[in-house]
């Protein structure tokens, strides 16, 4: 039988899924980051200008509402750039140049300061927390580059701001802890540090550490993000696609199934096929592109019904269809559920049948064969990809029960073993078999022994094409 491609992921319980699928959630989940972080910037600044408005002189309004004007523009043009020519880190990394420099600048400008004050004395104000708290709010950027790239600029820039101050006339520094240099008593260090004009080294160092320490936790805490989302998108896209072949019930088996959950196994499973009759006249009247339409309302139906029934498709080959019922793991009610299948699937077909006689297209008849038996089912290949078989003799006698269906004209056959199956479940079988009637023993190829069937008449379409 065809086989199903799986990863190393049922093995262990992720599925293998493309690097652009994983790759493109990333950077979406860039770009979502980037635009929360443009809101919550726009926000924070409105903050900032109200407080500015309530609390300080005209000046250093002025300077301040400037300031707050320059930051939300930066961040509105570097957010529209990398909506419009892609690269939305790249953008605000770039930016991020502009914008920590003017910070920097605008935290040590002795511009609103009395003509008295000496420049120095803007290291000893708290402005040092803008740069904190500039830096922690590129971890909304889910970008850890961004992080890092942003706070490495920042205690550059920091450092050369403390450097500009230190090179200024009249600055008085020393060169590590102020407390216990040598030729300094106690009192003599007070002066020191109460001298406007004081610039402390170590005070620079500190505050150099810490900001790259934050910036070290915050990268560390989007990088670990970043591969908790790769991790749930392709646990997404795994039961995405395995949502595509197995019922709802049981894509979560299989998702999280270890290598014992999907080992080669013998193990009773009912096994279905179904086939569209007269499939070659169809396709040869409606040409390849509604030719191709037909096949997508053919698998999308046995898709829904098969599902409905707890079934499993293991495989599509044209206008044919493999299901089983029992896999993965083995129920109380497989073979019952298949024959159900068969009979909805009937049912089905027939309704569409009715439809499309009545847009005046061909008829719709299909043959179903159903067995109950012992299969190999299990994975096999390597820790990259795995594939998921069930394979045997059961596995092809229904084949071949799907195909005896035009020798003996009837819709279903199923065998002595699936209805003797039906019977033990205790399903309400005779609910199920009454349209069933025994047809005896017939001769599968490949089998020396006769098998002993059941079938469903055909029920011949009731209209021909009208046009």
């Amino acid at each position: 039988m065809d086989r199903r491609k799986f990863t190393g992921a049922v093995a262990g319980g992720v599925l293998a899924m493309p690097g652009s699928s994983i790759e493109a959630a990333v950077a979406a989940a860039e770009q979502d980051g980037l635009r929360f972080l443009l809101r919550v910037r726009l926000v924070v600044l409105a903050a900032v200008a109200l407080w500015l408005i309530t609390n300080y002189t005209p000046l250093r309004l002025a300077l301040g509402l400037f300031t707050v004007g320059a930051f939300a523009l930066s961040g509105v043009v570097q957010y529209q750039l990398g909506r419009r020519w892609g690269r939305p880190v790249f953008w605000a990394g770039a930016f991020t140049v502009f914008e920590v420099v003017f910070l920097v600048t605008v935290v040590l400008a002795p511009f609103t300061f009395p003509d008295d004050w000496p420049p120095q004395m803007q290291l000893r104000l708290v402005t040092v927390f803008y740069l904190f708290i500039y830096v922690a709010g590129t971890v909304l950027s889910y970008s850890p580059s961004l992080v890092v790239w942003t706070g490495a600029l920042t205690a550059v820039a920091w450092g050369v701001g403390h450097h500009i101050m230190l090179r200024l006339p009249g600055t008085v520094t020393v060169h590590g802890p102020l407390i216990g240099t040598p030729g300094l008593s106690p009192t003599g260090s007070l002066a020191v540090y109460l001298d406007p004009r004081f610039v402390s080294d170590a005070a620079w160092r500190t505050q150099t550490v810490l900001l790259l320490l934050l910036t070290l936790v915050l990268a560390a805490a989007v990088a670990r993000s970043r591969s908790l989302l790769r991790r749930q998108v392709a646990d997404h896209l795994a039961r995405a696609n395995l949502a595509r072949y197995f019922s709802p019930n049981v894509v979560d088996v299989l998702a999280s199934a270890g290598p014992a959950g999907t080992a080669a196994r013998h193990q009773r499973v009912a096994v279905l096929f179904a086939d569209v009759r007269g499939f070659t006249r169809i396709s040869e009247s409606i040409g390849a592109a509604r030719t191709m339409a037909f096949l997508q309302g053919f698998h999308e139906r046995v898709t829904r019904v098969t599902f409905e029934h707890g079934g499993t498709l293991e495989k599509y080959i044209g206008d044919a269809v493999m299901a089983t019922f029992g896999t993965p793991s083995s129920g109380p009610d497989d073979a019952s559920r298949a024959l159900r299948c068969a009979l909805a699937l009937a049912a089905e077909t027939s309704r569409w049948s009715a439809e499309r006689v009545a847009r005046g297209e061909l008829p719709v008849e299909i043959g179903i064969g159903a067995h109950y038996g012992e299969a190999v089912v299990g994975s096999i290949g390597d820790g990259q990809r795995l594939d998921y078989l069930v394979i045997g003799d059961t596995v092809n006698v229904t084949s071949r029960l799907e195909r005896l269906t035009r020798e003996l004209d009837a819709q279903i056959v199923v065998t002595d073993e699936l209805v003797t199956r039906v019977r033990a479940e205790g399903m309400a079988a005779d609910g199920l078999l009454h349209r069933f009637a025994l047809r005896g023993e017939v001769r599968v190829a490949g089998r020396s022994q006769p098998v002993t069937v059941w079938t469903v008449e055909r029920e011949p379409p009731s209209a021909r094409r009208l046009a």
